[in-house]
């Protein structure tokens, strides 16, 4: 019997509840020449029986005597594993049915690529309805490995050589093996390259908080500090230096926040302002942008809330930030009114749009245009029908915020879905999104690069 091509990796620990899903994602697969393998990281609850539920030769299972944490299960699944390309799956998240089959394909045809990643649908929190879209760039290098969380474990497929070659994932790296990991590889000279389609979803729990945070970016400053030493390392990379950490910074400090950890908050709040003071530059500031967007990461809860208690924990040296509360408020109801509506929702997104109405929100530039890539995120995913769909419902909602508000937002989507058929190079389709776009914006009429297009379509159309 032949070896299997891809390997896939789960880990699990207090994830039963999730893991059979997780694991039948994977057996469903369109491709199908793969091993799936569990490790039961000492875990105190059902997973036993959850993996005696399945009976297929392809699903491996082990368990560890004792708690080794994420790294090491990781690790005991892939030293177990026989597949030249190995997938990784966290035990509370699951695949799309075509994700092997498009990596597969993916990495034949790219012999240089060493780790291709995908775009992910993020799940409202204790649900399984999508909350939004995260897609990332198609390319990715060393600087952005080590800013930030371009793509999760759970978006990467790794080839098995280059696993091994940089020794596989540090346990000694504690929690931040997902910076660790993938800068190590980009050290090595591993290429990375994205697929643009949304391939897994990845799973949050409501009212589950994050422990030791101090101890969290601990191990994230260790792994970086451990990149920016390495002789390996770019100028580029090393230009970037300490400033790094910032947007982890920023994670914790949220977090803080959030979870009534007030010093903690405080002592990297003071920390983050001294590594880069413009996250408390212009109104609405970065940081403000930051904990709205991790307020209203939980549907379910009152972000208005949430916001007041964080703002009334801010220092008192930054108390002038609560002028941009209500602004904050405000956003946060179209914004849940405005993933309700693109991509269904726990309550009516009328809701929503009655309490931004109420609270006089503001549909503004940054908003329409926000809005927009999440449409054309949408249509990527789920075809055109159902983003004009999303947009023939938010149209009005947004007209009722400001006058001709949706007519912008229509006017946008509509541009964007030109300028788009025409590098996919379907010039039939193109006139016919720009005439509709400036009968909903006549600004466009002015524009020489829509014009210009408009005419070259028409012209290659004909002949």
């Amino acid at each position: 019997m032949s070896s299997p091509l891809v390997s896939v990796i789960i880990p699990s620990y207090n994830q039963a509840e999730y893991l059979g899903e997780a694991v039948r994602s994977v057996l469903d697969q369109t491709y199908q020449n793969f091993e799936v393998i569990v490790v039961n990281d000492a875990s105190p609850d059902n997973t036993d029986e959850v993996i005696k539920r399945f009976n297929d030769p392809r699903l491996k299972y082990f368990v560890h005597e004792k708690n080794l944490r994420l790294s090491a299960a990781r690790n005991t699944g892939i030293n177990a594993s026989l597949g030249e390309i190995i997938a990784l799956l966290d035990g509370d998240d699951y695949l799309h049915s075509e994700k092997l089959e498009l990596h597969v394909k993916f990495l034949e045809a790219h012999p240089e690529i060493g780790v291709s990643y995908n775009a992910r649908f993020e799940l409202n929190h204790s649900s399984n309805t999508i909350r939004e879209m995260w897609r990332p760039p198609l390319e990715a290098g060393l600087v952005d490995l080590m800013q930030g969380f371009p793509f999760s474990p759970s978006d990467m497929v790794i080839r098995r050589d280059w696993a091994f070659k940089v020794g596989l994932f540090n346990p000694e790296m504690g929690t931040a093996e997902d910076t660790d990991f993938p800068c190590r590889l980009a050290l090595a000279g591993c290429q990375f390259a994205g697929i643009d389609r949304a391939l897994n979803y990845r799973r949050y729990h409501s009212g589950r908080g994050r422990k030791n945070l101090e101890g969290r970016l601990h191990d994230v400053e260790r792994s970086l500090a451990a990149v920016l030493a390495d002789p390996r390392c770019s100028a580029e990379a090393k230009a970037l230096g300490h400033k790094a950490i910032k947007l982890h910074m920023m994670v914790i400090v949220s977090l803080a926040l959030i979870q009534n950890e007030i010093p903690i908050a405080h002592k990297y709040l003071h920390q983050l302002i001294e590594l880069d003071s413009s996250v408390i530059g212009g109104n609405p500031c970065e940081l403000v942008e930051f904990l709205l967007s991790d307020s209203i990461a939980d549907a379910s809860l009152d972000h208005e809330q949430k916001l007041k208690a964080i703002f009334e924990q801010l220092p008192q040296e930054l108390s002038y930030l609560s002028s941009q509360y209500n602004w904050a408020v405000q956003r946060g109801f179209l914004w849940k009114g405005i993933r309700a509506v693109i991509w269904g929702g726990l309550m009516d997104p009328h809701v929503y749009f009655e309490r931004a109405l109420a609270s006089k929100a503001v549909v503004d530039e940054t908003l329409t245009q926000a809005t927009t890539y999440s449409l054309l995120n949408h249509e990527h995913e789920f075809g055109s029908a159902a983003a004009f769909k999303a947009l023939s419902e938010l149209k009005p909602l947004f007209n009722q915020l400001k006058a001709r508000g949706g007519d912008l937002l229509a006017g946008s989507y509509l541009i964007n879905r030109a300028f788009q058929h025409y590098q996919d190079r379907e010039y039939s389709r193109v006139p016919d999104r720009i005439l509709r776009a400036c009968w909903n914006d006549p600004s466009y009429l002015k524009n020489r690069g829509v014009l210009s297009i408009f005419l070259r379509s028409l012209v290659k159309t004909a002949q």
